[in-house]
């Protein structure tokens, strides 16, 4: 298990596009995908209108957090080849980019860079108060403006290629917590247990489990209101993923679990640690999972407590890029260290294996592939093991595995 360091990802974002091809139905299909997973957005998409012959006829916005539809363009008629960016409309439509700054939005879409821009008009204001305010933002720049982009950002943006795949890559990992707390339903917490290994938090319809921190961790001291820490809902306990304190994170991780695990998942069994084949050359295993060297023979391990011919934490930052498959330990995700992880491994196929494992297909937006979990059948064995300071071996006396995969292309 490795330590994240802080995330050093640029605030602005820019989908490169060649000419006549803007990236307006993918940004707005982006805008959409995240609007559905409960992400707070502003700003505007843009829509541009052309005749038969391909010429611009027209360009609207849409403001995010109103619908309204509003008109940027203005004719010049069929012989003109001058910009049809009309300045006023546009300077009345920038209202929704302010909200957005306002209101600290999770993500400022801002239509596109252009030569207005280029030139200290249209919304390049905006986009460096939204930046100054710690506020992430994406627009569309054309590649013929790409070195009036970079020094209008002085480099710190990050160029992004027009496909879905690389919006979520820029998204990234850092924002899964986020992801995984905005898509649980409330509901009434029967039970939370706090065991010496594993954090245990149970509903009527699952039970979700995360790794306990260990003892002396910074930030691991006696939980406030104890024998109290469920009465808000599961919704308020999974919001605990956003936590400075180590032991709130571990509980609320357990809490997305008991949300995503939920005990009327169908999904098939398996041994996450044999994702990829039984083939281990081209692997890098982020945790010493028991029998590993013999299950993936020629693995490399990475752990932080390493053992004979295994790999101190450290040595994730080089293995990981170069890996072709790589299986993380799921504790990973209550220790924090999973997004700089996922980031690392970007290139390769990722597993994320254990009790610990949310049974849910946002995961697979950020990178990973397969990702095997424990269902509970007997919540209250369950409970038992966790309180009696039980390992992963003894959980699985009392769960059934499961394993959710991405779906073949």
């Amino acid at each position: 298990m490795v330590s994240a360091p802080q995330s050093s990802q640029p605030a602005i974002g820019a989908v490169i596009y060649p000419p006549g091809k803007p990236p307006e139905a993918l940004l707005a299909e982006f805008a959409a995908q995240l609007a559905a997973r409960g992400f707070r957005l502003g700003g505007l998409l843009q829509d541009t209108l052309r005749d038969e012959t391909g010429r611009k006829t027209d360009m609207t916005v849409t403001e995010i957090d109103t619908g309204r539809k509003l008109s940027i363009g203005q004719s010049l008629g069929k012989a003109s080849k001058a910009c049809i960016l009309d300045s006023q409309a546009l300077a009345e439509a920038s209202g929704s980019v302010r909200r957005a700054i306002e209101s600290h939005a999770d993500l400022l879409f801002i239509n596109k860079f252009s030569k207005s821009e280029m030139e200290g008009e249209g919304l390049a204001g905006d986009m460096l108060a939204a930046v100054a305010e710690g506020v992430p933002v994406l627009t569309a720049v054309p590649g013929v403006l790409i070195e009036e982009w970079t020094e209008f950002t002085g480099g710190q943006t990050e160029l992004i290629a027009p496909s879905l795949a690389a919006l979520w890559r820029w998204w990234g990992p850092g924002r899964l917590y986020a992801d995984l707390a905005n898509g649980v339903e409330d509901c009434a917490v029967k039970r939370v247990v706090v065991g010496l290994n594993w954090t245990m938090v149970e509903t009527a319809t699952g039970v979700g489990l995360a790794q306990t921190p260990e003892r002396g961790t910074p930030g691991c001291n006696a939980a406030p209101d104890a024998g109290r820490r469920g009465q808000a809902g599961l919704k308020a306990l999974a919001g605990l993923v956003h936590s400075a304190n180590a032991f709130d994170q571990a509980l609320g991780m357990a809490a997305c679990n008991a949300h995503y695990n939920r005990y009327d998942l169908e999904l098939p069994g398996g041994n996450g640690l044999e994702s990829f084949g039984v083939k281990g050359g081209g692997t890098v295993v982020i945790g010493a999972f028991p029998g590993i060297a013999e299950r993936l023979p020629g693995a490399k391990i990475v752990d932080r407590k390493p053992g004979p011919g295994q790999y101190p934490e450290q040595a994730a930052e080089w293995l990981l890029p170069a890996a072709e498959a790589v299986i993380i330990t799921a504790s990973t995700l209550a220790n924090r260290s999973a997004p700089h992880l996922l980031h690392l491994a970007r290139f390769a196929r990722v597993a994320l294996v254990g009790p610990g494992a949310p049974l849910t297909e946002r995961l697979l937006s950020y990178g990973v592939e397969v990702s095997s979990g424990l269902i509970a059948q007997d919540p209250d064995g369950l409970a038992r093991a966790v309180a009696e300071g039980g390992g992963a071996k003894d959980l699985k006396r009392f769960s059934r595995q499961a394993t959710l995969r991405r779906p073949a292309p």
